[in-house]
């Protein structure tokens, strides 16, 4: 059995999360970025298991994700879909997540949402995943692995009928300040080419996801958002976030 982690992490939340959940069923999976451009088409086969995660911007999986995975052929490959949020919820990220895998030509057999810090208001779900998660994150792993070698296991159950809520992208977007160096590295990580090369201090707005790529990469710190955007933004997610949400495992 080959094991892949397909992922798309911004931020490092999704990838830790996929690292704990995948722990237990192979230790060193093959990884593909779903963040940056594919190298070709990655193919799959029936006797191949499949990680696809994924963060939840606004209830939704990120567009760039969906269509980097619609270039993968799952070719009947047995899927784990992992959403990973910021303590909120989720809402409609697995239902679309298990959608988009079924149409790649996945078959997803579980799915787990987890907790990772909030990549706009870190003072949400500071640290997480943290122990508790790990320790939960690793027994859900225990019980897929187990689930995989069942001859006759069914594919994820998973289903919803209500059309999905939209998500328009957020109207705020990170800037680079004065300590910009122009290396360069935020340019080269982005996930959409929203930072123009040549000029990495800009940010072209009608292209960023605000995935915090770019905030997170930086080697000086010089690339945020506005702090009063920040401090709006906790406020307003604070009592939406106030009650600590525990990783699940859904079959």
């Amino acid at each position: 059995m080959r094991f892949v982690q397909l992922i798309f992490s911004p931020t490092g939340g999704v990838k830790r999360a996929a690292g704990l959940l995948s722990a237990p069923i192979a230790e060193q999976p093959d990884i593909i970025d779903l963040s940056l451009p594919l190298n070709g088409t990655p193919r799959f086969s029936p006797e191949d298991v499949c990680l696809i995660a994924v963060p939840c911007f606004g209830g939704r999986v990120p567009e760039i994700a969906l269509e980097r995975l619609a270039q993968t052929q799952g070719g009947g490959a047995r899927a784990i879909l992992l959403s990973v949020y910021g303590n909120r919820s989720d809402e409609d990220t697995l239902f679309e997540l298990k959608g988009a895998a079924m149409r790649a030509g996945y078959v997803p057999m579980a799915a787990v949402r987890a907790v990772a810090q909030h990549s706009i208001v870190p003072a949400i779900a500071a640290g997480r995943p943290d122990e508790e998660d790990a320790r939960r994150l690793a027994q859900f792993g225990r019980v897929i692995r187990d689930r995989l070698t069942e001859p006759n296991a069914p594919p994820l159950s998973l289903a919803k009928k209500e059309l999905l809520r939209p998500f328009g992208g957020l109207p705020v977007h990170p800037r680079a300040g004065k300590a910009c160096t122009g290396c360069g590295k935020c340019a080269s990580l982005c996930p959409v080419g929203a930072i123009p090369s040549r000029d990495p201090s800009q940010t072209l707005e009608t292209l960023c996801i605000t995935c915090m790529r770019c905030v997170a990469v930086c080697p000086v710190h010089a690339r945020r958002l506005s702090p009063l955007v920040v401090k709006l933004a906790g406020r307003k997610l604070k009592k939406k976030c106030a009650r600590r949400q525990e990783p699940e495992l859904i079959f």
